[in-house]
């Protein structure tokens, strides 16, 4: 009894430990999301490790995904993950607002690294 616990604990912290590779469709914006952090790449270069910034992030969880709020850039970015166990174009995006209230609404691709 005793090892199933531990095996199920040792599972959902490295599931909790996992991060998800994101991009828009041209790579405009490559970033990680990490558990409360988000790191942000340079363009095209999101192997190379180049970061640009890593920025606290507020979460909400939902169902079976999660929706992310931060200010990066003076811009209020949100992450929207539908369902972080299938990845889908269509219901994962991410939404740029700028203070003076233009909007820009990306699609993503995201991955678990």
């Amino acid at each position: 009894m005793k090892s199933l616990i531990l095996g199920t604990l040792l599972v959902l912290s490295s599931y909790a430990n996992a991060s998800i590779l994101c991009s828009t469709p041209r790579m405009n914006k490559v970033f990680e999301i990490k558990d409360s952090k988000v790191t942000f790449f340079n363009e095209f270069d999101a192997h190379a490790k180049r970061e640009l910034a890593s920025v606290n992030s507020f979460s909400q969880n939902l169902a079976a995904g999660f929706t992310k709020t931060l200010d990066f850039e003076n811009q209020k970015h949100i992450i929207h993950i539908a369902d972080s166990k299938n990845f889908s174009d269509l219901n994962d995006y991410l939404i740029i607002r700028a203070k003076n209230g233009h909007e820009v609404i990306y699609p993503l691709s995201c991955q678990t690294k």
